[in-house]
């Protein structure tokens, strides 16, 4: 005999009564019900853990997650659970209508206090939610002294997820605590919850799931998700499943947002041809591409080669500094060093091409660039590029012996047009050992003006810059290969076969051309 619907209330009550309330199918479906009880195992282990839930959209983790923090809230007293969103009104958007659907199957006697304006949901037993997001003042809810539960909701969209961190990790040191970490994949995978949820993943404290895998939809509803997805975006369902938009939301996978992407043509496939252990020739033009940090960002710079027989540039090597710990001239002793490690001090001339570029006329540096760049200044690459900044042009140059082309930034856009010309003409190279780069040139993405990198709590992008200086400014045309020597005899071959015949008399030329 099937139980009525008022058993299942019941049961659901009863449930809710010694906080087990998200093992009933009528509040957690088979698939929420398989991941809390990961949850509620390690919670009985009394040790301290962290998990990632990389769950696609409208699977149910925000559900679960709520429903099991008021069931342990139930099950023991005292306790706290910290709940943290993207946004003060996005966590609102996310918990009052969850706990207020959860309240209407719990017993009169259990049902939490909710206090919408301090952002609180205690339960009888003393033990409470604390909610709020991490966009202003209602991040200092979140702190205290101690927590049991923290999950950190849409934490893949966090501006400053360390920071979060450092305010509520500090409060599961004495509880032995659980740290839950859920969201569908960030726009780009240089956000640290991408590091959260590898780790996670190696350690088993991890779980992915997708619209296709929730028990939630039938193959039916599946479908008809996908058309009105490929209908509001003007796509069809075969474009709009091959979206970076589709992969990342639905699919849960860690794809960059291709409409975003600083260098959208640096695919998988772009990837794996461009990266090796790629080697110099015997003759090249080498190039450094250098940006300054500011207000903490990196000193970053990317040293290369320009090779004439292929006319491809290789970038081979990449130097990174914390500004904040490192001054400009230390900086710059380790551009030299890197400089004479690769390639030597004694190969080049020192001079340069480009010496009355604009940006100099501009800054009124034409002497002093042509002074460091001179045959006497010390031998150095073909060119150093960087950013427009003239006062760290000017003490590079003067205090350091490092002459730099200022790459203004206005045409900043047209320029990263030109590396991901060069990228989709597999004209640019990546020795693999540039490890930064390769993650920068992964997940960089413009602002949503497209006037700057999106600034991350890691960076905002300055390796990213390097590549672009470099590639604009490689003189490409440039053939630094020495001339073929010629045999003297075929020399003078070629002169007679191709020099000026002799003068002819009129009679000759009526002979040669005549009159038709």
């Amino acid at each position: 005999m099937q139980p009525s619907e008022s058993d299942d209330s019941i049961v659901v009550r009863e449930a809710w009564r010694i906080g087990e309330a998200w093992r009933h199918p009528l509040v957690c479906d088979k698939l929420q019900r398989a991941w809390l009880l990961r949850l509620r195992e390690s919670i009985d282990a009394k040790q301290r853990s962290s998990w990632v839930q990389r769950w696609g959209r409208q699977v149910g983790k925000s559900w679960a997650n709520i429903a099991f923090a008021l069931s342990e809230m139930q099950r023991r007293r005292g306790i706290i659970v910290r709940y943290a969103a993207l946004t003060g009104k996005s966590c609102a958007a996310i918990v009052l209508p969850t706990f207020e659907r959860l309240a209407l199957t719990m017993p009169r006697g259990v049902v939490p206090k909710l206090n919408e304006q301090r952002g609180t949901i205690t339960a009888p037993n003393g033990s409470s939610l604390v909610f709020a997001g991490t966009d202003n003042e209602q991040f200092d809810r979140l702190r205290g002294p101690f927590a049991h539960i923290i999950c950190l909701d849409e934490s893949g969209f966090y501006a400053d997820l360390e920071a979060v961190e450092r305010a509520l990790l500090p409060q599961l040191n004495t509880t032995h605590g659980l740290l839950s970490y859920f969201s569908s994949p960030p726009e780009t995978s240089a956000h640290p919850w991408v590091q959260r949820d590898a780790a996670a993943q190696a350690r088993g404290q991890w779980s992915r799931e997708t619209i296709y895998t929730s028990p939630r939809y039938s193959a039916e509803d599946v479908a008809s998700i996908e058309r009105a997805e490929a209908e509001r975006l003007g796509l069809t369902v075969e474009q709009l499943k091959a979206s970076t938009y589709w992969q990342r939301e639905y699919e849960a996978r860690i794809v960059t947002e291709e409409q975003r992407a600083a260098v959208p043509a640096w695919t998988e496939e772009a990837q794996a041809a461009l990266v090796g252990d790629w080697m110099r020739p015997p003759h090249f033009d080498a190039y450094v591409a250098l940006d300054p940090g500011k207000t903490g960002d990196p000193h970053a710079a990317l040293f290369g080669f320009h090779d004439p027989a292929t006319n491809t540039l290789t970038i081979e090597d990449e130097l990174e500094l914390r500004s904040a710990t490192t001054h400009i001239g230390a900086w710059a002793e380790a551009i030299k060093a890197k400089e004479a490690t690769l390639w030597g001090v004694n190969r080049w001339e020192g001079t340069l091409s480009g010496a009355t570029h604009e940006h100099l006329r501009a800054l009124n540096l034409d002497a002093l660039f042509l002074r460091t760049h001179s045959a006497t200044a010390p031998r150095q690459p073909w060119m150093r590029v960087g950013d427009d900044d003239a006062r760290v042009t000017v003490d590079l140059a003067l205090q350091h012996g490092i002459g730099v082309l200022p790459s203004a930034k206005h045409d900043k856009a047209l320029w990263v047009d030109t590396l991901n010309q060069l990228v989709r003409e597999r004209r640019v190279r990546v020795h693999r050992r540039c490890v930064r780069l390769l993650e920068q040139l992964r997940s960089t993405l413009w602002n949503r003006t497209r006037s700057q990198w999106e600034r991350t709590d890691k960076d905002h992008g300055d390796p990213t810059d390097d590549p672009v200086y470099m590639a604009h400014n490689v003189t490409w045309h440039r053939d630094c290969r020495p001339p073929v020597p010629v045999d003297p005899g075929l020399r003078e071959a070629q002169r007679m076969m191709l020099g000026r015949p002799p003068a002819l008399g009129l009679e000759a030329m009526v002979r040669l051309h005549p009159r038709r």
